[in-house]
């Protein structure tokens, strides 16, 4: 259900965007301001997903392979309508948030042995239980990594990705890759009665921030910075869908190709009954 309330948002967001010419001012205004409680979503969804996932490499190139899929669909898309993006697709965003996901626990635990507990399965169920514990230090694949270079590895990657979401301009940029992180900072290992106070507490700064240097930077005006702070709406919204349960494979994979499809839609409906962008 959260996620279907993100794609709601999504379309409202792209509706002001591709028609905005045609609609009244303080229409697109409404329609843009809802539009941010898309990302945050699909950022939690990101970070949530990156904490449950049994296979990193998997989820990685499963977003790599989607995110190639969209910039193909969306730059066909615009243009149609005669539209010229200078910035990628919000998957690309993702891809490199799981890079600095990974190094940021990475850097958290480099200095974290990992330890397996075994202790001794009774005979039969009329023996006693045992008490003794056995702990082993594992060494995943036989591979050690010194703590030091570990931290230092695992913020190399961050500021990588950081670096990569700039330079690639990918959507959101460096603010999308601090978002994500910061709703798992929010509530990796953290009770879940604190996860709305912390997720206010490490992405107001973050909201704050991008609202500060967007604004100085000249890439937008003061307005439409300021209409991201209300991104922050969305989580309470997230919040009271915390306990949605895992949606089914077939459904991760209708949102990853509903993003770039409904802006195919989108632009097609432009292009056939109302023309390109002026």
């Amino acid at each position: 259900m959260l996620k279907l309330f993100a794609a709601l948002f999504m379309v409202l967001d792209h509706i002001g965007f591709y028609y905005y010419d045609m609609l009244p001012d303080f229409l697109v205004l409404l329609l843009r301001t809802i539009g941010r409680l898309a990302f945050p979503v699909f950022a939690w969804s990101i970070a949530r997903g990156f904490a449950r996932t049994r296979n990193l490499i998997n989820y990685f190139a499963r977003m790599v392979f989607f995110a190639g899929i969209a910039e193909l669909v969306i730059r066909l898309a615009d243009r149609l309508i005669g539209l010229t993006m200078d910035w990628t697709n919000v998957l690309i965003t993702f891809s490199l948030a799981i890079v600095a996901l990974t190094g940021y626990r990475l850097a958290r635990d480099a200095s974290l042995d990992v330890i397996a507990s075994l202790r001794p399965i009774p005979a039969s169920t009329n023996t006693a239980p045992v008490s003794t514990r056995f702990d082993v230090r594992v060494s995943i694949g036989g591979i050690t990594l010194d703590a030091r270079l570990g931290v230092i590895i695992g913020y190399v990657a961050v500021l990588l990705a950081v670096a990569g979401a700039e330079w690639l301009k990918a959507d959101y940029g460096a603010y999308g890759i601090f978002t994500v992180l910061g709703f798992y900072i929010a509530t990796d290992k953290t009770p879940e009665d604190r996860w709305e106070q912390r997720m206010f507490m490490i992405l107001a700064p973050v909201n704050l921030l991008f609202l500060v240097t967007r604004t100085l930077s000249g890439d937008t005006s003061l307005n439409w910075a300021m209409i991201q702070l209300f991104s922050l709406m969305a989580i309470p919204i997230i919040i009271a869908f915390r306990k949605e349960k895992r949606p089914p494979v077939w459904q991760k994979y209708a949102f990853y190709l509903f993003y770039p499809v409904h802006i195919l839609i989108l632009c097609a409906i432009r292009y056939l009954f109302i023309g390109p962008l002026a």
